[in-house]
């Protein structure tokens, strides 16, 4: 087993790259990571420009076998984790195969095709995945959005916040039907195409994309506790959605401190304009750093500090490394994680990859050891941990949250578990007549303990569930849990 300090370099392309991931580049002797950095919808989404939008493509049946027979036959020998998800959590390929085949006769257009395919990668329970369309339609443009986020409690659907013009909606309310469909079955078709590590981050997803669609205005049927059923419209959203709320920190009471980090993710302008290499990614990482060297100045002295990473859906590990030397003994504990990369024909076929000596498959998937990156003047903080997580904590957020499990054992982890997904996912396929690209995983992660990260979420040393009074009261049941633990 090799043991490397990795440069920060960032190789994927913007659309494709997944937060926190990260992949062995060699040449020779040397180690790269490519450090993954923008959000996973991103390999998803199409297009939100469709002003002028040609006719929706149509497949014969023998295109369609032809590309589900192209797909199939490369996620065998090019995904990492396909020998470890039948294994561990039953998915088989073949079977996953064989249903999208039989579900072509309800197929009708390249729209059908692109869901029937985004459903088959689901079924993959590899939260990096996705399927970029290789066509522009108005069946797939979702340009708009509900102005307000759902939560799901004992199988109903709840407004969990407001966005926007939200009124007469209140946090609490719970949501029957929009539009006349009810939430159950949106949910559900939403579900059947998500992507997840776990089956809690596919539903976590689900409930966010689920809200996303072309619908302009909103007829509510919602019902309030204690109440009647009553009906509302509403317009939907539309534009981009609001920018990353700020890194927050603040004094409760007990000398208690709070840290609200809400990604991992860089300035990705600062990253683009300087060239996208190693300096680039730390200027790029900068002003999220200097915030937090700010928030653990002011937070010094307290007794405790409650770290606020639910949603944290990741960016970049070098933030994680940098956490890291400000909660842990890093001297004791320098290796952030251990990785391998699945060596194929079709990775090598990648640019990033082109240049890389030929290497066997067993030399390919060699464990390599990653050191924790360097960084001067930061002082551990000396007081106790607790992190908030859930299902939206993902990617960068959980190799973060793994080194801190090890590296810092007596951190009190509050809340659900984490999305538990990492394995630097590249665009390794396009489906010769549909041109869809489809992305997974390409490098397995293993943890200081030796244990997969995918999907082997950590369990919360206090579990917290959410109830309707919560939200109608507005209360934070996990930072209550939180400060009653500590």
């Amino acid at each position: 087993m090799k043991t490397e300090q990795p440069p920060q370099d960032t190789g994927p392309r913007r659309w494709n790259d997944s937060p926190g991931s990260a992949v062995v580049r060699r040449a020779g002797a040397t180690v790269t990571i490519l450090l993954l950095l923008c959000s996973l919808h991103a390999a998803d989404e199409p297009s939100q420009e469709r002003a002028k939008l040609p006719p929706t493509p149509v497949f014969t049946r023998a295109e369609m076998v032809a590309d589900l027979n192209h797909l199939t036959a490369r996620l065998k020998r090019a995904w990492a984790y396909a020998e470890d998800k039948r294994t561990f959590l039953g998915v088989d390929i073949d079977a996953l195969h064989g249903t999208a085949v039989r579900q072509l006769d309800e197929v009708h257009d390249a729209d059908g095709f692109y869901f029937l395919v985004k459903k088959y990668i689901a079924g993959l329970m590899d939260g990096h995945a996705g399927v970029r369309p290789g066509h522009s339609s108005s069946g797939i443009s979702t340009p708009t959005w509900w102005p307000f986020a759902v939560t799901r409690l004992d199988g109903r659907f709840y407004v969990k916040a407001l966005e926007g013009e939200g009124a007469p909606l209140r946090p609490g309310d719970e949501l029957l039907s929009v539009n006349g469909v009810s939430l159950r079955d949106r949910f559900e078709t939403a579900l059947a195409r998500s992507t997840g590590s776990t089956l809690g981050g596919r539903e976590y997803r689900a409930l966010d994309t689920m809200r996303d669609g072309a619908e302009k205005q909103l007829r509510i049927e919602a019902a309030r506790p204690g109440g009647s059923n009553f009906t509302c419209e509403l317009p939907a959203l539309r534009g981009n959605r609001a920018a990353e709320e700020p890194i927050r920190w603040k004094k409760l009471e007990g000398n208690v401190g709070y840290l609200r980090l809400p990604s991992f993710l860089q300035d990705n302008k600062i990253l683009e304009e300087g060239g996208r290499g190693p300096a680039a990614l730390q200027a790029a990482l900068e002003p999220k750093k200097s915030a937090l060297r700010r928030a653990f100045a002011e937070l010094k002295e307290t007794r405790a500090i409650i770290f606020d990473l639910r949603g944290n859906g990741g960016g970049s590990d070098a933030l994680g490394h940098f956490l890291a030397h400000c909660l842990c003994d890093t001297k004791a504990y320098p290796v952030y994680y251990t990785l391998a990369t699945r060596m194929s024909e079709d990775l090598s076929a990648l640019p990033e990859f082109a240049a890389r000596p030929k290497t066997t498959t067993s030399a390919g998937n060699e464990r390599v050891r990653i050191q924790l990156l360097p960084e001067k003047g930061v002082q551990q903080y000396q007081g106790k941990l607790a992190v908030l997580m859930d299902e939206g904590c993902f990617s960068a957020c959980d190799c973060f949250l793994n080194y801190l499990s090890i590296a810092a054992p007596k951190t009190v982890f509050v809340g659900r578990p984490n999305g538990a997904g990492a394995g630097a996912p590249r665009p390794v396929v396009t489906l010769p007549h549909s041109k869809m690209v489809i992305t997974f995983c390409v490098m397995q992660v293993w943890n200081l303990n030796g244990q997969l990260i995918e999907s082997r979420p950590l369990k919360p040393t206090v579990p917290v569930k959410w109830t309707c009074d919560d939200l109608m009261q507005g209360r934070d049941p996990d930072i209550e849990a939180a400060l009653h633990h500590l």
